[in-house]
């Protein structure tokens, strides 16, 4: 495998995107039309789940082919070969995995978040969705500290995410991907992430998508530079996949 750096993650997705670039245009418009038909009434909630199943699926077809890449120009000899079909399909089961034991790990994150909040907050504020309101009632009531634990938390589940995310990737089968979901929970996994190589490369990483997040948001805002904002998104994914795999590598060293 090519060695682990946020440089060869962006080569890597570059060679993706240029290697087949119908193929990605065509993944694109069909991100696009299920995130439309997720607005439809009574069924946009099938096209709400599989949305992020589809997207999952394409990280885990580019990030299982990263450990054989010689070198990062061999991933454009990948996208050449690769199937519009292959690229939703071949790893759906992995995804469904996945994307379940991490909505089930969102599910008690938003609970333990609600909860903290309630005890601190009166649900008739909450239920205001007044922003004013919260705060001002959460610095009457001394929920900071609430507040401090959530963030802390969430820093600390973000740091460990994309080597989760590795593993998810490169598991076996759906149980196995559902299952390695909750090595967020594991201490001996938090020790393994305890490194020089896993740091650097997670906080580089960091930087670079959440300035990517804010250009694309930002362009998003435009209806004329809208593409370009879904085609930069596209690619960060590509490289946000190739991340997760150098992240659970790093973690062997």
């Amino acid at each position: 495998m090519v060695q682990p750096s946020n440089k060869e993650a962006i080569a890597i997705a570059s060679n993706f995107f240029k290697g087949n670039v119908a193929l990605s245009l065509a993944a694109i418009g069909i991100l696009i039309t299920i995130a439309l038909l997720k607005m439809v009434p009574v069924i946009g909630i099938v096209f709400a789940f599989a949305y992020p199943i589809l997207s999952f699926a394409i990280q885990i077809y580019v990030g299982r082919e990263v450990p054989d890449l010689p070198n990062a120009e061999a991933m454009a000899d990948v996208a050449g070969r690769t199937k519009l079909s292959d690229l939703f399909t071949r790893h759906i089961d992995l995804a469904a995995g996945g994307f379940l034991g991490f909505f089930l790990i969102l599910m008690l994150f938003s609970m333990l978040m609600m909860g903290l909040l309630s005890a601190s907050v009166d649900l008739e504020t909450l239920n205001t969705g007044d922003m004013q309101a919260m705060l001002a009632s959460i610095s009457t009531s001394g929920a900071l500290g609430s507040l401090i634990f959530i963030l802390l938390l969430g820093m600390w589940l973000g740091y460990l995410m994309p080597g989760v995310m590795g593993e998810v990737i490169l598991a076996e089968n759906f149980n196995a991907a559902f299952k390695k979901s909750f090595l967020l929970f594991s201490p001996s996994f938090w020790k393994r992430t305890f490194s020089k190589e896993y740091f650097i490369l997670i906080m580089i990483w960091s930087v670079i998508v959440f300035f990517g997040a804010v250009i694309f948001s930002w362009l998003a805002a435009s209806i004329l530079l809208l593409p370009v904002a879904l085609v930069g998104i596209y690619f960060l994914s590509l490289y946000n996949a190739v991340i997760y795999v150098f992240a659970r590598e790093s973690l062997k060293k």
